[in-house]
């Protein structure tokens, strides 16, 4: 049975909407934060890994592919969690899961701090992606239960900038922890961050849906309930209507690509600066600032933009062309700057891919089952794409240190995503 978009529009339109904003000043703050330590736990451990002690403590000395093994394990539980987080979401909710989520990361950052050796090490980076995968499928349950679908890709790009701000800010954080502790105390700093901080927010302040949130009022729970994507009867049972959809499948594989090469650049690209192209440990922060930086700006722009015409394939076209091109002029310009700048402007396309693909799902996925189809999304694109650190750092050591072959690697990647982005377009996407 077809999905049905209710909108009420001239309903809505006759209201006078009581600017309460709930929505905006309470759920889009706290999952900010939340996905900024999120990210600082995911990608910290590319830039703790410049640490000569850390290193040598671990084993990890001039072996490149075994550091790109922490990320890539981290990704590949990440992408067994989804399967078990997103039908837990849709059935006991995203508050009561989120509170658990931050426990159990809480927890694997702990042992991290307390790893004597690389297997505990490991054991922790397992735990942090189970525990991790729980956020795509509840910040995605939590956006459709509580903004319209008019405001969706406004509402995405918040929180989703919680993936480019962690990067961004993450080499003066951790260089900041690294100075003032070692490296066991930016785990322990990460710990802190998700049990004391992130954890009581979402026990105590954070809601289910407006209904449960005494602070909205009518107009607003209107507004939000009046454009919503839902079945025609509440006793529909047709569960494999959108697993059976040529477009889901594209769309899986194009996050696929977009994981492939976000956590590839967020492992590798600390290393590319300050060890390839020699820069300061300064220096590379500033460089991972102005990426992710200029990435949060046009996200949000990105975000209205497709809130306003409804077309969102054509911003992931245009986007994983510009990310070849990127990598390929790199590869042919002789000039380390103009070198790092391109491969700037390609992670602030790899990040306009990831809202473009997460905004698709809220097109095919209605309200009630956003939870586990998102996450069977994120899961399937998780585990294929949780050997690209590893891949990258092989073909780093291929390359006798350069990162040539690496870059050709999501060139191709880009390519083939590309071609799932114009079959969406055609589909209206």
């Amino acid at each position: 049975m077809e999905n049905v978009r209710i909108n009420t529009k001239a309903v809505v339109s006759s209201l006078q909407i009581k600017k309460t904003s709930v929505r905006w000043k309470t759920v889009i703050p706290i999952l900010l934060l939340v996905w900024i330590v999120n990210m600082l736990d995911k990608i910290g451990v590319g830039i703790i890994a410049t640490n000569k002690t850390f290193l040598i403590d671990m084993h990890l000395t001039n072996n490149p592919a075994l550091v790109g093994t922490l990320v890539s394990a981290l990704l590949f539980s990440y992408g067994i969690g989804f399967f078990f987080w997103g039908p837990l979401v849709d059935k006991f909710g995203a508050k009561r899961c989120g509170c658990i989520a931050l426990f159990l990361w809480g927890l694997s950052t702990g042992i991290a701090a307390l790893a004597p050796n690389f297997t505990v090490l490991l054991i922790s980076r397992i735990i942090l992606g189970v525990s991790e995968a729980a956020l795509w499928p509840l910040s995605n349950s939590l956006t459709a239960r509580w903004f319209p679908l008019s405001e969706r890709g406004r509402a995405k790009s918040f929180w989703i900038n919680g993936t480019i701000i962690g990067p961004a800010i993450s080499g003066f954080v951790i260089d900041f922890l690294l100075e003032i502790f070692n490296w066991r105390g930016v785990f322990w700093s990460l710990t802190f961050l998700a049990i004391v901080v992130c954890l009581p927010l979402f026990g105590f302040i954070l809601k289910e849906s407006p209904t449960d949130d005494k602070r909205v009022s009518p107009e607003e729970l209107h507004y939000i309930e009046s454009d919503q994507l839902t079945y025609p009867s509440s006793n529909n049972s047709s569960n494999n209507g959108v697993l059976k959809s040529l477009s889901f499948w594209m769309v899986v594989l194009t996050n696929t690509a977009t994981l492939f090469a976000f956590f590839g650049l967020a492992t590798w690209f600390p290393s590319y600066l300050s060890i390839a192209k020699h820069f300061s440990r300064q220096a590379t922060s500033y460089y991972m600032l102005l990426a992710y930086g200029i990435s949060i700006f046009v996200v949000i722009y990105t975000g209205r933009q497709i809130d306003k015409t409804r077309k969102k394939a054509i911003w992931g076209l245009r986007s994983f062309w510009g990310i070849a091109t990127c990598f390929i002029l790199a590869a042919l310009i002789d000039s380390v700057m103009v070198d790092v700048l391109l491969v700037c402007l390609a992670i602030v396309m790899v990040n306009i891919t990831t809202l473009i693909s997460h905004g698709i799902t809220h097109s095919l996925s209605v309200t009630n089952r956003i939870g586990r189809e998102n996450a069977l999304m994120m899961g399937i694109a998780s585990i294929l794409s949780a050997f690209g650190p590893t891949i990258m750092g092989a073909l780093i050591k291929v390359g006798n240190g350069t990162y040539l072959y690496s870059f050709m690697f999501l060139v191709v990647v880009s390519i083939l995503a590309s071609g799932c982005f114009i079959v969406l377009k055609r589909r209206g996407y």
